[in-house]
């Protein structure tokens, strides 16, 4: 239990299909990479889409990690993104690689190497927060200056995250912890900088979370490598420190103690964190049904109430 409710069950909010749902064509397809059938066949629990993601492994030993997503998927862009994306990452970047990346009949099929690693479980130890910001500095450094194959990326912009300026435009309120209750103007004001504060000519990850890492024997993996962007790595670290906050870390020490905050003040730090109060307790309000699994809604309040608390403390409200 954590201080804003049952902490949510990061490797069990997706609904995905089996493998024996897939078509025929894409089971040859993976069956041809991984020189036989799967024997057994874990379907990931972690993630918010219903897009097929498991672990496959043959009578051989042979494993890969694959996604697949059919031609009238919504998921299919974003899989044939992350695919794209994760093999252009630089070598040092800390992510399982792409072993195959196919069409077939439609489908857009990816398998990934199978890292010898279990998801990260709430609440983390201090040993797995230190671990996890540690691989994502080696991700930042690996990444900076961006590779060539990386440097036409879109520019991360704020546009969702202006919830409290979209409430004072006429939009319809969301409840607030007691802890920024009346402060909807303050709250406002702080976020109206995100654009200029999100900008940078390097490139994170953009939905750095503890649910897109997977950690093993002293090392960690980054996945998920959908929506790279040119953006102030060190805002990713904060996004990864919610979860860190919520488990009862001192989230503000490990943030300046990460070479991504070097040079962050303290009101750039409250601008992304009420901006991210506000997106996250907003909600994805006008999302489709059957893009994502129902937990989102859980674990965006969840995080949403941790970011709230965290900028609540730092400003004495």
């Amino acid at each position: 239990m954590s201080r804003f409710g049952p902490a949510p069950r990061i490797d069990a909010t997706a609904v995905r299909p089996a493998y024996t749902d897939l078509p025929v064509p894409v089971r040859e397809r993976i069956q041809r990479e991984l020189g036989g059938a799967p024997v057994h066949v874990g379907i990931a629990g972690g993630g918010f889409t219903n897009g097929f993601a498991a672990l496959l492994r043959s009578d051989s030993g042979a494993a890969l990690f694959v996604k697949a997503a059919g031609p009238d998927s919504l998921h299919r862009p974003a899989y044939e993104a992350e695919a794209r994306h994760t093999a252009a990452l630089p070598a040092k970047v800390p992510a399982p690689r792409v072993e195959f990346a196919a069409d077939v009949d439609g489908w857009a099929v990816t398998g990934y190497e199978a890292v010898q690693g279990v998801p990260v479980a709430l609440p983390m130890s201090p040993e797995t927060v230190r671990l996890l910001l540690s691989t994502w500095a080696d991700a930042v450094e690996a990444l900076n200056p961006p590779p060539a194959a990386l440097r036409g990326l879109a520019v991360k912009t704020g546009r969702s995250l202006k919830a409290f300026r979209d409430v004072a435009a006429g939009a319809q309120p969301f409840p607030l912890p007691a802890s920024l209750s009346g402060r909807r103007d303050e709250l406002a004001a702080l976020e109206s900088r995100i654009d200029e504060v999100l900008s940078s000519a390097e490139i994170a990850h953009t939905d750095l979370r503890p649910d897109n890492m997977i950690v093993g024997d002293g090392r960690a993996w980054i996945c998920d490598w959908t929506s790279p962007r040119h953006m102030a790595p060190w805002v990713d670290t904060v996004l990864l420190l919610l979860t860190a906050h919520a488990d009862g870390h001192d989230a503000d020490a490990l943030f300046r103690g990460h070479p991504t905050a070097a040079e962050v003040s303290d009101e750039e730090l409250d601008t992304v964190l009420a901006a991210m109060s506000g997106a996250l307790l907003r909600g994805w309000r006008d999302r489709p049904a059957s893009l994502l699994s129902p937990a989102i809604d859980d674990h965006m309040r969840w995080s949403g109430l941790a970011a709230a608390d965290w900028l609540a403390r730092r400003r004495g409200w």
